[in-house]
């Protein structure tokens, strides 16, 4: 990453139910430094949708095409946790920098594993779910003793 701008791919940006396009897309609109240069989903009219939406470069129905790709500076790894490792390990090896969000692995072993991959190359973790509105607002409501005591929570995304 010699240049002064950051090219980014993201793994995971669908335009319809996705951190990537309700959180990581944002947040690279507003830094100069960064560009989204790709994106990635599972199918080849998702990716170009996505790709149309949130204004990348290219996309990719194939996620290690992106990681592949020469231009592409850093990773981003936004899809469910079962994908992490693999998706991680392969950007990793591909000698890319990496941001993932939490949690990293499936488990302690596979934490470990690709903690251990990554060597030098620049890498992060996000743990940005506390920052969600709707996050912040049932936190709110909850300290505010509005429910009563909690016993258990269930938390599904509504469309």
């Amino acid at each position: 990453m010699a240049s002064s701008v950051i090219r980014v791919g993201i793994i995971g940006a669908d335009t319809k139910a996705s951190w990537a396009g309700a959180s990581h897309i944002p947040a690279l609109a507003a830094q100069p430094q960064l560009v989204l240069a790709a994106v990635a989903t599972r199918r080849a009219e998702s990716a170009r949708e996505a790709a149309e939406l949130f204004g990348a470069e290219r996309w990719y129905a194939d996620p290690y095409e992106l990681i592949s790709d020469p231009s592409i500076d850093l990773v981003t790894v936004a899809v469910k946790v079962p994908a992490h490792r693999e998706l991680v390990l392969a950007a990793l090896a591909a000698g890319k920098a990496v941001y993932s969000e939490s949690p990293l692995g499936a488990g302690v072993a596979q934490t470990e594993e690709m903690a251990a991959a990554a060597g030098t190359l620049h890498t992060a973790i996000g743990l940005q779910g506390s920052l969600n509105p709707s996050v912040r607002r049932a936190a709110e409501v909850i300290a505010q003793g509005r429910l009563g005591r909690l016993l258990s929570a269930r938390v599904c995304e509504f469309q």
